[in-house]
């Protein structure tokens, strides 16, 4: 496990069930010291939640992907709360939330145009007005309106910060994101000691400010006399490096229509990594708690672990839990969100998978020792048709995840049935493929096996 505040064990937790009652648990266990961050401060240093959008849909997975090769999507979940019922809704574990956070923690919220302005009134009274931070609006792009629509494309989503009560100190890194120019490009100068900078205006800089800058070297005098501040660039080989600051608009990370394919789940209203690796980096600190109680395809619990933070995740869909349990037992051959050209270099630390109304058992990576039988199987070949066998009780079983190329290390779902799916089926499931080195994994109900089966 890791360690928690001044030395308590930690594990991480991933938790099926409402969030409401998950919460309310939370806050008892802080009450307890069960929860702290790196420097022992009581509670969750920072929470993000992407709660339903009130849309009045039904969301389900894309494709077969994730419901076997039979055909058909896979029901993810319903947004059906709209209006005074869903902020209704909202409020109530945001006021849970306030009561999870360390003093001086914060909560993001992810939302888009249809209710952000009605959360954030109600976030002032839940939070205090004094205690926003920032709108910040993530600009994705690639999405047009129709030429009929009479409108302008919605092309954002909006994302509240608030700081949490308490009056303690706020966790605030600075964000920078880089651009890189050949030298020669961009209108970039050196100095008389060989360094490229760019320039801009005084602006309000006092007399004083500008004779220290210029003891430092950084004041640019123009033919005309005028005062420019001097902004160097890092030089790596050819090019150069400019690092620009983040501010509250994030044009730079496409949405998830953009997503490379390593890190596509399937599952809808999935959002980027680099966007919750930025949040991540700006508001906690390394060995922090943090908690996603909409946690769906496991994105901020991959980039929290991935980032060296503890987390929670939380989420009431079945699907939503097998999805993010695949994911983060995946990460060894995931994106290095510091190098994004190479790949994550270790598996996760073990986390525990829970029921709310059951128990909890500890999650391991594929084919870890100790791990409980279940069910018998085996690959049969029938008309054609490759067909997966499970015999043995299949009353308390979860899901079957197949990966037909298994070859030891990382488990690689290439198709995904549900513990009922395979009861209705009799044990017999139709799989799309399966070599030689195929293998099954199954997961009973609580999460607690963790067993793959290599089959002839």
């Amino acid at each position: 496990g890791r360690e928690s505040g001044e030395g308590a064990p930690w594990t991480n937790m991933l938790v099926e069930g409402d969030n409401l009652g998950v919460l309310k648990a939370l806050v008892e266990l802080k009450g307890s010291g069960g929860l702290a961050s790196s420097d022992g401060t009581p509670g969750v240093r920072l929470v993000y939640i992407d709660p339903p959008f009130a849309t009045n849909l039904s969301y389900r997975a894309r494709g077969g992907r994730w419901s076997g090769s039979g055909g058909g999507d896979r029901m993810a979940f319903d947004d059906r709360l709209t209006g005074a019922e869903f902020i209704e809704f909202l409020r109530k574990r945001l006021i849970l939330i306030r009561e999870v956070l360390t003093p001086g923690g914060s909560v993001f919220v992810h939302l888009d145009w249809k209710m952000a302005h009605y959360v954030r009134v109600m976030m002032d009274e839940v939070f205090g007005a004094g205690n926003f931070r920032n709108e910040i609006v993530w600009h994705y792009g690639g999405r047009g309106a129709k030429a009929v629509s009479g409108q302008f494309s919605r092309n954002h989503d909006t994302i509240l910060w608030y700081g949490g009560p308490g009056g303690g100190e706020r966790v605030f890194n600075r964000v920078y994101t880089e651009r890189r120019f050949a030298k020669g490009e961009g209108g970039f100068r050196q100095d008389e000691r060989g360094r490229w900078f760019k320039t801009a205006p005084r602006g309000d800089y006092t007399d004083e400010s500008v004779e220290a800058l210029e003891r430092e070297g950084r004041i640019h005098r123009t033919r005309s006399g005028k005062v420019r501040i001097k902004y160097f660039l890092r030089e790596e080989g050819e090019r150069l490096v400019e690092d620009r600051l983040v501010g509250d608009v994030w044009d730079d990370i496409p949405d998830a229509m953009h997503l490379p394919r390593a890190e596509r789940t399937g599952y809808p209203t999935q959002k980027p990594e680099r966007l919750l690796c930025r949040v991540i980096e700006a508001a906690s600190m390394p060995g922090d708690l943090v908690l996603d109680a909409f946690c769906g395809a496991g994105t901020t619990l991959a980039a929290a672990e991935k980032l060296g933070r503890r987390w929670i995740g939380v989420d009431s869909g079945r699907l939503a839990l097998h999805t993010a349990e695949k994911r983060l037992l995946g990460l060894e051959r995931s994106v290095d969100p510091a190098s994004p050209r190479k790949r994550y270099g270790r598996s996760p630390a073990p986390f525990v998978v829970f029921s709310a109304a059951g128990r909890g058992a500890r999650a391991e990576p594929p084919g870890a020792p100790g791990a409980p039988d279940g069910p018998d199987c085996r690959f049969e070949r029938s008309d054609g048709f490759c067909e997966l066998r499970l015999t043995g009780p299949l009353e308390a079983l979860s899901s079957v995840m197949i990966d037909p190329d298994y070859g030891g290390g990382v488990f690689n779902t290439a198709e995904f049935f549900d513990g009922d799916d395979v009861r209705d089926r009799r044990g017999v499931v139709r799989v799309g493929r399966a070599g030689a080195s195929a293998a099954a994994l199954l997961t009973d109900i609580h999460g607690v096996s963790r067993i793959v089966k290599r089959l002839p």
